[in-house]
Parts: C-alpha cells; sequence; structure tokens
C-alpha cells in the first residue's frame, strides 16, 4: 500500500449522494491527503457502493459445448458467464456483481473449475448484486466534480469481506456485518461462493441520532458521547453513573445519566441485530454459518456491540480488522477503513488475473479469487 488520505464524509444521506458539490468536495479532500503524503498523483478511483438500494437474486444459465472433444475451454465460460449478465432487469437497475455459486457439466454438480472437462452443456449457478443506476451515477458524478475518473463500483460488504475475512472462515461459511453509517450491509461467504447479499436502511449514525433527540444535545455532541461514554450492554452500566452533556446554544453543561444514554444506544442496537438475523433467516443459510459472525465498519466499534451480536444471533463473533498487507500503517488496522482496504485489494485481485474470466475462480488458497467478477471488462 503506497499511502492514505482521509476527509470528512459530506453530501451523503444513508449512503446514497444528496449534494453533488459536497460530495466532490469530500473526495477532492482525501484525494489531496493521499498526494502529499506518498507523492502520487492520482486520475481514476475505484468506489464502493451500499445501500437500500441494492438487490440480489439467484440465477441460472447454460451453453453448450463445442469442439472435437467437448472440452470446457476458456471461450466456453466466458460463453455462459455472458449468457448469466443476459437476465432481463427492471428499468433503472444495473449489475453490479454476477458472483459464480456452482458450474454444472451436464448437470453434474459441485464443479469448481470445469476449464479440461468433457461434456455437452455447461451451466452455472450464479447470485446476482444490482444497483439503482441513478445511483450509480450520482457517484460517478460526484468522483468526477473532484476531477476523477472512477474505474470500477463495487458492493461495499464484498471488500470488507475481501479486508477482514480469513480463508478458513469463508470455507466454513461466515456472514459479515459491514455497519456504515447510514447503512448495515450483509453478506454470507460460504465455501467458494457468496450465495446471499442484502442491506439494512440503518447504521452508525441512526445511533448518533437516536441519542441527540433523546438527550436534546447537538449532533456532534451526541457523537462524542456515543464514542466515549456509550455501551450497549445494560449490565454493565450502573444507574448511579452521570456523564457531561453540552446543550444547543449557551445552554452549558448539564449532568445526565449514563445509563440513560446507553438505554437508548442499546435498544437501536437491539433492533439493527434483530433485523440482521431475519436477514440470516430470509437466506436460509444460517445452520451452514459455522464460523459465525464478523462485525466490521465504524459502527462496530461501539462498545458492548460484539457481546451483543452474539448473544442475538447466537453465533460466535469476532472484530472485523483489515488483514495486514504489504506497506499498511497502524492506524488503518481499523474497522473503519475495511471498506477501503478492500478495495484497493479487489483490484489488484483484478488485475493480477491474466485472464478476466479466471478471476471468477479460485487461485491457490485463496477463495475469494472466485467472486471477483467485474462487469464490463
Amino acid at each position: 500500500m503506497a499511502g492514505s488520505g482521509h476527509a470528512d464524509s459530506s453530501g451523503l444521506v444513508k449512503s446514497a449522494i444528496v449534494n453533488l458539490e459536497e460530495a466532490g468536495a469530500s473526495i477532492r479532500r482525501a484525494v489531496e491527503d493521499l498526494e502529499s503524503r506518498s507523492g502520487l498523483c492520482l486520475d481514476w478511483v475505484m468506489t464502493g457502493i451500499t445501500g437500500a438500494h441494492i438487490g440480489s437474486h439467484h440465477c441460472r444459465a447454460a451453453a453448450g459445448i463445442e469442439g472435437k472433444y467437448r472440452e470446457v475451454t476458456e471461450r466456453d465460460m466466458a460463453q455462459v458467464m455472458r449468457a448469466s449478465q443476459s437476465i432481463s432487469l427492471p428499468q433503472g437497475r444495473e449489475i453490479l456483481h454476477v458472483l459464480p455459486q456452482e458450474f454444472l457439466l451436464d448437470e453434474r454438480q459441485g464443479i469448481r473449475d470445469p476449464v479440461g472437462l468433457a461434456g455437452s452443456q455447461l451451466a452455472v449457478k450464479v447470485h446476482m448484486i444490482s444497483a439503482d443506476s441513478s445511483l450509480t451515477q450520482n457517484l460517478i458524478h460526484a468522483a468526477n466534480r473532484a476531477r476523477m475518473r472512477v474505474r470500477k463500483i463495487a458492493f461495499l460488504p464484498l471488500a470488507s469481506g475481501e479486508a477482514v475475512l480469513t480463508a478458513d472462515e469463508r470455507e466454513a461459511g461466515t456472514v459479515l456485518i459491514d455497519i456504515g453509517c447510514g447503512t448495515t450491509g450483509v453478506a454470507l461467504f460460504l465455501g467458494d461462493s457468496v450465495p446471499f447479499a442484502s442491506v439494512i436502511p440503518a447504521g452508525g449514525g441512526h445511533f448518533t441520532n437516536d441519542l441527540a433527540d433523546g438527550l436534546s444535545a447537538p449532533t456532534h455532541e451526541a457523537e462524542r458521547i456515543k464514542k466515549e461514554c456509550g455501551d450497549v450492554l445494560l449490565e454493565r452500566v450502573t444507574r448511579d453513573e452521570t456523564i457531561k452533556v453540552q446543550g444547543f446554544g449557551h445552554r452549558g453543561v448539564r449532568d445526565v445519566s449514563r445509563r440513560e444514554a446507553c438505554e437508548i444506544l442499546h435498544y437501536r442496537a437491539l433492533e439493527l441485530l434483530q433485523l440482521v438475523r431475519d436477514e440470516l433467516v430470509r437466506s436460509g443459510l444460517r445452520e451452514q454459518l459455522v464460523a459465525g459472525a464478523v462485525l466490521t465498519g465504524g459502527g462496530s466499534l461501539l462498545e458492548g456491540m460484539l457481546e451483543l451480536a452474539s448473544q442475538i444471533l447466537q453465533m460466535p463473533t469476532r472484530l472485523g480488522v483489515p488483514l495486514a498487507i504489504d506497506g499498511m500503517t497502524a492506524g488503518l488496522a481499523d474497522p473503519a477503513y475495511a471498506g477501503a482496504i478492500g478495495l484497493a485489494m479487489l483490484q489488484v485481485r483484478n488485475v493480477r488475473a491474466q485472464n478476466p474470466y479466471r478471476a471468477w475462480l479460485p487461485a491457490g488458497s485463496s477463495l475469494t479469487h472466485k467472486f471477483l467478477s467485474w462487469i464490463g471488462n
């Protein structure tokens, strides 16, 4: 990793851009910070997207195998993957990823890499992730305002998974829960595939807003209290503790029960984790998640979230810190940076794939290569 840049986010609400100038200015500040730290000059970005507009579903495609010996070739794989992308989407939707779940050769299941095998028909089962095309276009416009071109757009929880999950967690089955500011992404990693993904329209910003309303405090004060004094495990908070809260305008500082503040955070965390649990039930794969859950994103750092998640989801849970990569500074080993680091890792893996169709398949012990399917290569 050559360097990193940071800037406060603005112009977004619930992961959607609502002010192009403000969003573009935030991107520009982050880019300039990176350029000044690294000495690089950047003109393109790879960006992540999430939000309630994200959709996903399963589909299947098949293609005949030609040739004298009817052996599957890279060309056959390309043909069947193109066929899987030909599904008709509702107007205003675009495909972000086509994630192969399984290849079938003459209906023989469980094939990871069909190249070289003989048969008459190759089929693939895929999990497709799509987005609202107007929102992806707004993201591109914001980057353009920052004088940057967008090379790829990726579903952010997939990138976070690339940064924080180990190969054995993917193999055993893990749910990644990426708690951002406005939304929470849920992605299931199972064996060689990502069979389920969804987005819950609630995140760390909702905790802050609830606290601001409940304590009649400015948003920035609520954010400070959340980080410095918050705990969603009420059994660890006594009723006689107090905290200082700065009021609006010139109202001054007052004492407030810490228990009151933590109760607000607790019930928001409880609601969010119950929604995650409902998504796991909807996936039908809950019992296959042997490795449990990994929480990442800035919202995962709230005190008590890991313990409460383990209770509500009834599975082992750990914090998703980005795995060490060359050049990564200690300050980036933080769940808040999982998505950004994962995006860089995804792009590197995509570039290193000798054949774009091979980027869908496992390489060595790294199972994540299989779902690096970038539409538009």
